[in-house]
């Protein structure tokens, strides 16, 4: 496990292409206070002054025979275990001469946790801060668990080069991690798939194959995160650079979940519709059902998905300490913060609550024919925030989803598709109606859009000079009812014109009347 202590000025810790900056630059050991120590110690050990840096260890538990040889190459252990395990910021340890022990952290050696600390010893008169004899001690089994990789002995001199807080073959080899990964990603899932591809063509049922189609993308992107998490561990990264690599290979892996997540509720989405289709085809469900299991499967499929990738988001954001920082400030003022957000996003909240209740209650589905704002058109979409209507011109007309809950608009196939649609004309007073029923059903007769629900023919009102003639027909849906009315309109004035001549056609009479003195 790694120990990270957070710093608050990196650049003490980083090297950039050989330069050092002002405070990395390494002017003897100074053990007065356990700031100074580890500093010293650390830098002595960056400049490759390793004898130096064992000044900074308690090696009294050694024979005095072995110190020269032995206190080098324990400081170039512990510099190898604190690399790989503690992120040390000097601003974080204490400065103080008088303090009884100093602690950095504590690590394992196997099952055995070993604190990481330093003490104050006398040395030819002086007190001086050193890791204890325990740290010293432990160096071994540490730098044995968690030291210096087989690869790093195998590289020469110029791939051990330090470039911010990662020698140069970790930067090389963490651009090949990425590379392999994306590759042994694309190869083990294109073979994972066409496995599953032949084993899917051996089935009866045909959602396997689309399941198999549908993660195709996330899988692969997947299986690639999960190659470079394990690929990245053969790095063995400094704390300050496995610190900075995880949480960005932990937001791949939570945007490749959420993807795949989102892929498998849109093809649960498929499949129920596919399955409520089928239904309808076995005349199980009417096309009413079908319609509104459509507009709940839609509804439903992007709430879900949008509720996905904000708590993905979400879930990415925190993976960094600013952003987490920031967090636990805005928290401190959720209060007033959660008032001023609450009344600017009351609308949207109140659009988004609108199109869960639109898809639970459905006064309107995808597929019906209404009339809203003025105009006929036919619901082709339903978004969380709005409906796009088809008018019958081509042109959508946008409807804010609040439109449809709070105001009055017309819905033509609410219960049932099929409607009745009237006809009216006018004629003459003398027009024989019979006629005109015998007509209508000569036009209705084996006509394609009529249902043979409703027909008739009725005088409905009178003028001082003609009578409005009104015909109803009934059809199947609102466009089969709007094409039959042309076509009654055109061939019941068509008959006017001419049966017997034209003469039951609307006119105006003038009468010469003698008068009453004549």
């Amino acid at each position: 496990m790694r120990i990270a202590i957070t710093s608050a000025c990196l650049a003490t810790l980083l090297v950039a292409g050989g330069a050092k900056a002002q405070d990395d630059v390494y002017d003897g050991l100074d053990r007065s206070n356990p700031r100074s120590a580890v500093r010293s110690f650390i830098l002595a050990c960056r400049a490759g002054r390793y004898d130096e840096a064992a000044g900074v260890l308690d090696l009294r538990d050694l024979p005095q025979s072995e110190r020269a040889a032995r206190g080098p190459a324990l400081a170039r252990e512990l510099k190898a275990v604190l690399d790989q395990e503690i992120w040390v910021d000097f601003d974080d340890v204490s400065d103080d001469p008088d303090a009884e022990h100093e602690s950095l952290g504590t690590i394992r050696a196997g099952a055995v946790p070993v604190a990481i600390e330093l003490v104050r010893v006398r040395h030819a008169g002086e007190r001086q801060w050193r890791f204890s004899r325990s740290t010293v001690a432990a160096i071994p089994a540490l730098h044995e668990a968690h030291g210096a990789t087989w690869i790093e002995d195998l590289l020469p001199d110029v791939l051990r080069t330090r470039v911010w807080e990662m020698e140069l073959w970790q930067w090389l080899g963490l651009l090949l991690v990425f590379v392999l990964a994306w590759l042994g990603g694309a190869i083990l899932a294109s073979v994972g798939l066409r496995l599953g591809t032949r084993v899917t063509r051996k089935t009866d049922v045909d959602w396997d194959d689309d399941l198999i189609e549908s993660m195709r993308g996330p899988l692969r992107f997947l299986i690639g995160v999960l190659l470079s998490f394990v690929l990245v561990e053969l790095l063995a990264l400094a704390a300050p650079a496995q610190a900075a690599v995880d949480p960005i290979l932990l937001v791949l892996l939570i945007g490749s979940l959420a993807w795949s997540a989102i892929r498998a509720v849109a093809f649960a989405a498929r499949r129920i519709q596919a399955r409520a289709e089928h239904r309808l085809e076995r005349g199980q469900i009417t096309e009413l059902s079908l319609r509104g299991l459509r507009t709940q499967i839609v509804v439903l499929r992007r709430v879900v998905s949008i509720t996905i990738g904000v708590v993905a988001v979400a879930m990415m954001l925190v993976q960094f300490e600013v952003v987490r920082t920031v967090g636990m400030s805005l928290l401190a003022s959720a209060g007033i913060a959660g008032v001023v957000l609450g009344l600017a996003a009351q609308r949207t909240i109140a659009t988004l609550l609108a199109g869960l209740q639109l898809s639970i209650t459905q006064p309107i589905r995808i597929g019906d024919t209404v009339i809203v704002e003025g105009e006929w058109g036919t619901i082709e979409e339903i978004n969380l925030t709005y409906v796009v209507v088809k008018v019958w011109d081509q042109r959508r007309l946008i409807v804010p989803m609040s439109r449809f809950l709070e105001q009055p608009f017309q819905n033509w196939t609410k219960v049932s598709p099929e409607l009745l649609g009237t006809v009216f004309f006018h004629a003459d007073y003398r027009v024989p109606i019979e006629a005109l029923r015998e007509e209508l059903d000569r036009i209705v007769e084996d006509h394609p859009k009529f249902d043979g629900r409703a027909k008739s023919v009725l005088i409905t009102d009178a003028t001082d000079r003609t009578v409005q003639v009104r015909a109803m027909i009934s059809a199947k849906d609102a466009s089969d009812q709007w094409d039959l009315r042309c076509e009654v309109r055109e061939r019941m004035i068509r008959f006017l014109q001419t049966y017997e001549g034209g003469r039951y056609l609307p006119r105006l009479r003038l009468e010469d009347v003698e008068p009453a003195d004549a």
